[in-house]
């Protein structure tokens, strides 16, 4: 048994594919498959159910893989430990909300480069539900997302500042006129909001529910700059963080709608793994992350 047969094994188990993890660690199909097949002779089992092109861990495989996946970390950290350099290094894989990454968290990103230019940083846009899934499957680093606080006990989480949130409408929709819009002012309305499994789509409909508002629709788009497009055209109401519609809004393309129902108490938070090993290039980006953003916490 090999370390390299082990990443090739939790790098499978991860993907759930021979060709994605090939590909992920820069090798042959085949070289995975061999090292996949070294492993099971080894253990004298099957670690994985091949069923045509889709595979899925055994028995076997799912408690090799909780210890294979425990050796890898600690080899990692060994690895770092005793290198001759403590300077960050590698790369960062960061899951975030595409109107922080765009309205806030670039001067991050730009100010840790400039720092540590050695630092490979890879930055995905996915729903934010699911990052908290991703950290505990360690594909993923580090998370920023917009939410309402909360804890939970295997995350550590930092509350980095507050996101004001809009209900937007095309100036010349009939909302447009009132002095102020209550959560029974959405029924019968077309609502244009971002894809479900999205905090703050969750946040708007559980109020419009608890208020017993019933929309006559809800459109979800997964791009905020489409969301806006469609409720300039008069397509319906939106709802998006105020940073993400300012200038349309000044521009008189959009309007904000004088919200007076329940607060929209989002916060943009920094989330790790508590378990997860802060390597340097990890603990350099978190701090640069608060210095940046003015936080007095630190790591």
């Amino acid at each position: 048994m090999e370390f390299r047969e082990l990443r090739a094994f939790v790098t499978t188990a991860k993907l759930l594919s021979f060709t994605k993890a090939a590909k992920d660690l820069g090798y042959a199909q085949s070289t995975i498959t061999n090292q996949i097949q070294a492993l099971e002779e080894d253990f004298g089992t099957m670690l994985f159910e091949r069923l045509g092109k889709q595979i899925k861990l055994t028995k076997d495989g799912e408690h090799l893989y909780t210890y294979a996946d425990q050796i890898l970390k600690l080899a990692d950290e060994a690895k770092d430990l005793i290198s001759s350099s403590l300077t960050p290094k590698g790369e960062l894989t960061i899951g975030t909300a595409e109107s922080l990454c765009t309205y806030r968290l670039s001067e991050v990103f730009n100010a840790f480069r400039a720092l540590y230019p050695n630092v490979e940083l890879n930055i995905r846009f996915d729903t934010c539900s699911d990052y908290r899934t991703y950290l505990r499957k360690n594909t993923i680093d580090l998370a920023f997302i917009p939410d309402i606080s909360c804890t939970e006990s295997d995350l550590v989480t930092h509350v980095l500042f507050d996101v004001p949130m809009a209900v937007i409408t095309a100036p010349n929709h009939p909302l447009a006129k009132k002095q102020q819009i209550l959560p029974h002012d959405m029924n019968g309305q077309p609502l244009i909001l971002t894809e479900t499994g999205c905090s703050y789509r969750h946040l708007f409909e559980s109020i419009l529910t608890q208020a017993g508002a019933k929309p006559a629709s809800i459109l979800g788009v997964s791009s905020n700059e489409v969301i806006k497009r469609f409720v300039c055209d008069g397509w319906g109401i939106g709802f998006l963080p105020y940073a993400t519609v300012k200038q349309e809004i000044l521009a008189d393309q959009l309007i904000a709608l004088p919200w007076a129902g329940a607060c929209f108490d989002i916060k943009a938070q920094l989330l790790y793994h508590k378990e997860k090993w802060l390597s340097p290039a990890l603990r350099a980006f978190i701090k640069v992350t608060f210095e940046t953003l003015k936080n007095p916490s630190c790591v």
